[in-house]
């Protein structure tokens, strides 16, 4: 411990020095009333420590009248006044010390720290000014002043003074790496100048030095929110759940922000904390259904969903993943049945139109699948009713009456739509599949062909020309409009998926298998080319093992996907395994219940099982459906085959 002589003895030592004559008596004379005005100020110190006030400050006046040319006794008093909110006399006195010493900067620091007090309580006109003012001279005085540096820099940004703030800012975090909550102000000023980067750059290494501050973390995440950075998203709320690891509201949002990102597994063990903690927990009960959906874990996102919608039935969200799930499902007439209750809920809010307008046209979907064709048209056009011209119900209308077969109808919705909208080529590509409805089949290649030629880069409007062909079994033409567009567009996995499948069509089989390999080569677990080229190999009894590897990866992807169930099934069908068979065709059979080739299929199986009574009936089924891939001759052949022998 260091020893430091009492400050009266020092004072006494130095009033018994023998007094010289003439200048030096003077010269002493003054040094003895500094050295007394000094000895007065320690012992206001010394009072002020000990919580002596008044005692204080009646030391730190006879310093000041001793020494009447000293600022510091008045910068001892202001900071004293200043701790006791007596705010005229605080400014008072460091005004009198800037007065006699103008290069205190103690009392330029007392006056911003006094300004600022008062703007925090409402004071307005010159005080921020001032304020701005009184820091500036601080910091010109001490560079190092952070705290007074961080005032001014705040004070900067409310009087729109961004680029000097930045210049404190930027100061302050270069002094001091920890400097946190400087950082975020910067992070604010960048974000202001519309330098996002720069902002979460800042906000992140502000979260860095310290995890607690709510004020940077809330900034930040409508940031990584706005630009969908969901990992960074989990990041920021793993920070806040190490932290307080019983903050379940924070934990469902990480979980959210980890299934965002497609971390599914972890997203879901998240939610499986959360729900161990609060096993009623609506919001984890609903996000752990909408991770097991999107695993294509079906039957379980349902068993939680429904648990959810136990607790709180008019749950939208809820509500609305669960018919989605029995979409995922094709189970269509539950769909149709979560889509009505989605419907009848009451909702007041401003965007009620266009979710009921959603909710109208899922139910459309649903009957459509369902082929209840009229109530399809019916729940299409109350979609575009409350969606006031939205294009994609405008769309959805059209296409309901052209699969309900009126083709009569779609026009007069298209000519309607293209009044005000005659630029829009979807319009025009449907205006083209119900001229081919009505029988108009050259008018409707004409009009398509036209169209894409406007726009060769546009795939869309070639996808106009291929369904026209299709619809019209024009399999060569398809072939040759896709390899002229394959030459400028080779990457084009859909146009190279379609001219495999008018190759098949055409009986190319060698052909259509080198595109679907093509496509596997780019896009090894692309469904659609699995499912494929495993039929069509099943369907010529060719390379039945390798053919059942593909239907099997494809319906690994979609296990209720009815056009690879049935796929599925016919190949158990040609390698003699018909109990698999005839489980993977009755599975199918639930979602294509208006597709005839599931039906003969179902028939080919029957009859091979010597059940020919059943046999008969699924291919009376398949001649029932509106089916154009089915060869209804073929199946008309079976039936009197079967039904003229013994």
């Amino acid at each position: 411990m260091k020893y430091f002589a009492p400050i009266a003895l020092v004072v006494s030592v130095l009033l018994a020095l023998p007094a010289p004559a003439s200048a030096q008596q003077a010269a002493s004379s003054s040094t003895q009333i500094k050295a007394e005005a000094y000895y007065y100020f320690c012992l206001g110190r010394l009072d002020e420590r000990n919580a002596r006030i008044e005692s204080a400050i009646d030391n730190y006046d006879r310093a000041a009248e001793l020494d009447p040319e000293a600022g510091y006794p008045h910068v001892a008093l202001a900071e004293l006044y200043d701790k006791l909110r007596r705010t005229e006399l605080a400014l008072q006195k460091a005004k009198r010390a800037i007065e006699l010493d103008p290069d205190i900067a103690a009392a330029h620091r007392i006056l911003g720290r006094t300004y600022f007090s008062m703007l925090r309580n409402g004071a307005a006109g010159e005080v921020e000014q001032l304020a701005v003012q009184a820091f500036q001279e601080t910091v010109r005085l001490e560079p190092g002043d952070v705290e007074s540096r961080s005032n001014l820099a705040r004070l900067l940004i409310v009087t729109r003074r961004a680029d000097e703030a930045t210049v404190h800012l930027e100061e302050i975090v270069r002094l001091v790496p920890s400097a946190y909550y400087e950082m975020f102000l910067l992070a604010k000023v960048r974000q202001a100048e519309g330098e996002t980067e720069a902002a979460i750059g800042l906000l992140k290494q502000s979260l860095a030095v310290e995890p607690r501050q709510a004020e940077a973390r809330e900034m930040l995440l409508p940031l990584l929110m706005a630009e969908q950075r969901y990992r960074e998203i989990a990041d920021v709320y793993q920070g806040a759940v190490e932290l307080v690891p019983g903050d379940l509201d924070s934990r469902i949002r990480l979980a959210d922000a980890l299934a965002n990102d497609g971390q599914l597994e972890a997203a879901a063990r998240e939610f499986q904390v959360i729900l161990q903690e609060d096993p009623k927990n609506v919001f984890a009960l609903i996000g752990l259904g909408m991770v097991r959906r999107d695993l294509m874990e079906l039957a379980e996102a349902e068993r939680l969903l429904r648990q959810a919608l136990a607790m709180q039935p008019t749950h939208v969200l809820g509500q609305y993943t669960l018919a989605g799930v029995y979409e995922q499902k094709r189970a269509f007439e539950q769909a149709a049945a979560e889509w009505m209750k989605l419907i009848e809920l009451p909702d007041e809010s401003a965007e009620a139109p266009q979710r009921k307008a959603e909710y109208w046209a899922h139910l459309g979907f649903a009957h459509e699948q369902l082929g209840r064709l009229d109530k399809s048209v019916a729940a299409f056009a109350k979609a575009r009713e409350l969606s006031d011209g939205d294009e994609r119900f405008e769309t959805f209308y059209i296409q309901g009456l052209l699969a309900a077969e009126q083709p009569d109808e779609a026009l007069r919705a298209i000519e309607e739509v293209l009044e005000t909208n005659p630029d829009v080529d979807r319009f025009k590509i449907l205006k083209a599949r119900a001229l081919d409805s009505r029988g108009d089949h050259d008018k409707a290649v004409e009009m398509v062909l036209e169209l894409s030629a406007q726009s060769p880069d546009d795939e869309r409007l070639a996808q106009g020309v291929i369904e026209i062909y299709l619809q019209q079994k024009r399999y060569a033409d398809t072939e040759v409009f896709i390899r002229r567009r394959l030459v400028e567009t080779p990457d084009s996995v859909n146009l190279r998926f379609q001219l495999a499948a008018a190759l098949e069509r055409q009986k190319k089989f060698d052909e259509a298998e080198a595109q679907f390999e093509k496509i596997l080569e780019t896009e090894p677990d692309s469904a659609s080319a699995l499912n494929y080229l495993g039929y069509m190999l099943a369907d010529q009894d060719r390379r039945l093992e390798e053919s059942l590897e593909y239907v099997k990866r494809a319906v690994a992807q979609d296990p209720y996907n009815g056009a690879y169930l049935d796929s599925l099934g016919w190949v158990y069908f040609k390698m003699g395994e018909l109990d698999l068979a005839e489980e993977s065709l009755l599975k199918a059979i639930d979602s294509l219940r208006l597709t005839g080739v599931v039906y003969d299929h179902l028939g080919d199986l029957y009859f091979r099982k010597g059940n020919r009574e059943q046999a008969i009936e699924f291919w009376r089924k398949a001649l029932e459906q509106d089916d154009d891939e089915l060869e209804k001759n073929e199946v008309a052949q079976k039936i009197e085959r079967a039904t003229s022998t013994p």
